[in-house]
């Protein structure tokens, strides 16, 4: 595979009049307090969250390698009545915002007016949706003079706080005049930041006075068939911005958009932390899926990595359920509680395998990012001929034409890939060539430093993932299946072993690949008792009879979590005959968090599956009729880690 790069002119530039003193654009990456920087922005809806768990979560998120928490606002959450506005309790953006920076965050606001983020009506209230239902999303009257009123009401709270970003709208790809409208109302309120930014996917036509911001998800949920997708675009590296998915149930299917680096950064604000489940598509998302997605990312060049979601939530109930469905007129039946995502920090706060994987990443853009945003992405000289090809390696290069970052990606979401032994590379750079071979284990993604000087090392290239590096001092970490060595630019070569290796003056540590460890679980019973919960709320939404059973369990004031492993079609978890959490259930754990729960029982309600479901519905792991008594286990730890 080679790459030539003695042909780089990165001729980086201020663009416009983005920034603040503080953080400025350039056409290729963000520099921050003058020096190049690719920061970590990672969402998290405060309305979806309980209020007592913010300050947690977040400092789960900064421990992560968040730097940035993004959140949608959503106006019915704030407005579900006419005129009647509540900023308390979930609902109190300024508290939330003051709660980021107080953890080190910084803070982006997804204003809006229209939102989406499966929440009903796309966050419009009803009373709005039922006004001005002709004339959403445009700049006629009456509904243009309540988003100015919207916009006002939320500048009130958040005015005078420090905001990294404010995106305006929402998948919106035809009117860059109303998007224009939108930001001149953020600005009059008196609020400010250093970029404004739009969705771009759907070929959006957007005004130059936002930045382009792109998106990737490992499984497209909202599509409307039930069979198992063709290979995931996303999992290639490509100038491309766009997937041409992203969005298509509400925009339609889009041919890819055009690459327009060189122009302004590529950054993203919903790259697929994982993906939420829909009543007829029920992926099952594990951490490789959406590490091999970010690696994909950042080797086509992207230079803000920004998560959606990175911490699940909860949607509330007030006049109505709150999450999106069809009886609500919107493409997808969701949960009406749960928004889970699957994300690395879950709808409960549970940790996920994800979390961990994706941590070195960010630990390597919070040591390497200077480095490593002025690089642009080059393409090999042979690539995929198709997404069906599993025979050509799939890899990239960031490099500024005198040291780079080697890019591959073994692994597509659901299909198996083939190890590539002894597959040789010649990476052209402008003093020098660097070629070597690697043995690139089946189904892994990795990236590896190519030429540079770190830690007081001069390295050719070495086996093993970048992960920090300090003035003496170099983390690496091992890449399953490969032999870890560093190769020296004069011509030493040092076999690695897992812990502190020591080359010349410098301390190599090659930290291992291991998976995390669990939290313990104790087995509890699960009895089963007549039906006494109402389903009305569980299963109100869907076209199906109820077929319920109930079972209860008891806990300890020792048990933080239950962990419940359930078959059927649809669960729900009862507290006093009150709906805390719902599931469509698909294979993965469902989590309940104790903590705040006085009571010391609850129940289970099991929607089992009919023939009838399982042709209705596509989920990855095996579907089975009939009822079945649920596992339930129930964990003592502080934090849950499943």
């Amino acid at each position: 595979m080679n790459f030539q790069t003695r042909q780089i002119q990165n001729n980086i530039q201020i663009v416009g009049n983005a920034g603040d003193g503080r953080i400025s654009v350039t056409n290729q990456m963000l520099l921050k307090d003058g020096k190049a920087w690719i920061p970590v922005m990672g969402e998290m809806h405060y309305s979806r969250v309980p209020c007592d768990r913010w300050e947690e979560n977040l400092r789960k998120m900064k421990e992560g390698g968040i730097d940035v928490v993004a959140s949608y606002v959503f106006w019915i959450h704030h407005e579900e009545q006419k005129g009647e506005f509540v900023f308390s309790d979930n609902r109190d953006i300024r508290c939330f915002i003051n709660l980021c920076h107080k953890t080190g965050l910084e803070f982006c606001l997804r204003i809006g007016p229209w939102a989406h983020g499966e929440c009903r009506n796309g966050g419009f209230p009803d009373w709005l949706q039922n006004e001005c239902s002709d004339i959403l999303r445009s700049r006629q009257e009456p509904y243009i003079s309540y988003v100015r009123r919207y916009i006002n009401k939320i500048a009130e709270q958040v005015k005078g706080l420090p905001l990294f970003a404010i995106q305006i709208e929402n998948e919106l790809t035809g009117d860059p005049d109303y998007i224009e409208l939108v930001r001149q109302f953020v600005t009059d309120a008196g609020l400010h930041a250093p970029l404004y930014t739009a969705t771009a996917w759907g070929k959006a036509k957007l005004p130059e006075t936002v930045f382009p911001m792109y998106g990737a998800y490992p499984e497209a949920p909202w599509t409307n068939h039930i069979k198992e997708l063709e290979p995931n675009p996303n999992y290639f590296f490509s100038l491309i911005r766009e997937d041409g998915c992203i969005g298509s149930d509400i925009l339609g299917t889009s041919t890819q958009a055009t690459d327009c680096s060189g122009n302004v950064p590529f950054m993203t604000c919903e790259m697929g932390g994982g993906n939420q489940i829909t009543y007829h598509r029920r992926p099952l998302i594990n951490s490789r899926d959406i590490e091999a997605l970010v690696i994909c990312k950042l080797g086509s060049g992207v230079n803000l990595l920004g998560y959606y979601m990175f911490c699940g939530g909860l949607n509330p109930i007030g006049l109505t359920t709150m999450q999106e469905s069809k009886a609500s007129g919107y493409p997808n039946d969701c949960p009406v509680i749960s928004y889970d995502f699957q994300a690395p920090v879950g709808d409960m706060g549970q940790i996920r395998e994800s979390y961990f994987r994706l941590s070195f990443i960010h630990r390597f853009l919070h040591s390497f990012g200077e480095m490593l945003a002025p690089m642009i992405a080059i393409m090999p000289d042979k690539a995929p001929s198709s997404k069906d090809d599993t025979k050509t390696l799939r890899c990239a290069l960031r490099s500024d034409g005198n040291s780079g970052f080697l890019f591959v990606n073994n692994h597509i979401r659901l299909h198996q890939m083939p190890a590539h032994p002894a597959h040789s590379f010649n990476i052209a750079l402008n003093e020098r060539t660097v070629s070597f071979s690697l043995d690139i284990p089946e189904d892994s993604s990795f990236f590896i430093p190519v030429n540079i000087s770190v830690g007081g090392l001069d390295i050719l290239y070495a086996t093993a993932q970048p992960v920090s590096y300090s003035e003496n001092r170099l983390e690496l970490l091992q890449i399953a299946g490969m032999k870890a060595v560093v190769a020296l630019a004069n011509g030493q070569i040092y076999a690695l072993e897992a812990g502190l290796n020591r080359i010349n003056d410098t301390d190599v540590v090659l930290l291992k690949n291991e998976s995390y460890e669990k939290s313990v679980l104790q087995k509890m019973n699960a009895s089963v008792i007549q039906k006494c919960c109402d389903s009305d709320v569980l299963l109100g939404h869907l076209p199906i009879e109820d077929k319920t059973d109930e079972y209860k369990v008891c806990w300890t004031d020792e048990d933080q979590w239950l962990v419940i492993k359930a078959k059927g079609n649809i669960a729900g978890f009862f507290v006093n005959r009150q709906l805390v959490s719902d599931f469509y259930l698909n294979g993965d754990s469902w989590v309940i968090d104790l903590r705040n729960i006085r009571e010391k029982n609850g129940i289970i309600k099991i929607q089992p599956l009919t023939e009838k479901d399982i042709k209705e519905i596509y989920a990855e792991t095996p579907l089975e009729t009939g009822s079945f008594v649920p596992e339930v286990y129930t964990s003592k730890d502080d934090r849950l880690l499943i």
